[in-house]
């Protein structure tokens, strides 16, 4: 995981603003198994957030409402997982019960199974990184997660603009294109031969729709782009 790190960290140096962090979010959730990413930096003892950045364009709005909602109303749960000082899992043992109206709620975002990551600079915890939706990541994965985790959690601080911020939803003439090929039933090689570019591109630029949307597969990637009007 060595080569994985060092590839991270070069990246994350050449981020110039908000938006390049948040790929690279989606990248680092895509490629460790996981589906999005999401960081936010904490500030009057986690009370507030100055900053939230998430590859998810689903979530879009849905932090303003997880806080006006009411459903967050005690830091405990944070504090004990910043104090481990290590890579945490969560899961659905942490709500009270199948009909914990959080449960629900966090369900709708794909947020409910999450590997944490918590940032700290000289004892004071500053924030999180978490990847939604996936596995536990082996020790070699997690240390490399970690690594990776603070060289982003700084350049995002180097480059903050206060506020939350989602992953655009703005796709790109080509990946129009493949979207609407896909709605109508086409395979990757089918869409290739119709584009002229090979499978491989076809699937990279699904891959990037999938980052933008924040969804999990293909059909989920064409009901979001139809739900949100972009195939037209």
């Amino acid at each position: 995981m060595l080569g994985f790190a060092e590839d991270y960290l070069g990246r994350v140096r050449s981020a110039k603003n908000d938006n390049d962090i948040i790929v690279l979010l989606g990248r680092l959730a895509h490629e460790l198994g996981y589906r999005s990413g999401y960081l936010i930096e904490y500030a009057n003892a986690l009370n507030d957030a100055v900053s939230v950045l998430d590859s998810s364009h689903a979530r879009e709005g849905w932090w303003d409402r997880y806080v006006s909602s009411g459903l967050r109303q005690s830091t405990k749960s944070l504090q004990d997982i910043l104090r481990q000082g290590e890579v945490h899992y969560l899961g659905k043992d942490r709500f009270s019960g199948p009909r914990d109206p959080l449960l629900h709620f966090m369900e709708r975002v794909d947020m409910v199974d999450a590997a944490v990551v918590p940032i700290s600079y000289e004892t004071e915890s500053a924030g999180i990184i978490a990847l939604c939706g996936g596995k536990v990541l082996s020790r070699s994965e997690e240390s490399a997660l970690q690594l990776v985790c603070y060289s982003l959690f700084s350049r995002a601080r180097s480059l903050r603009i206060n506020g939350i911020k989602t992953a655009s939803a703005t796709l790109t003439p080509r990946e129009q294109e493949v979207m609407l090929l896909s709605s109508e039933g086409l395979t990757s090689q089918e869409i290739a031969e119709r584009l002229g570019m090979s499978a491989r591109t076809v699937n990279q630029h699904l891959d990037n729709v999938s980052d933008k949307l924040g969804t999990r597969n293909r059909v989920h990637s064409v009901a979001q782009a139809i739900r949100l009007k972009m195939l037209q």
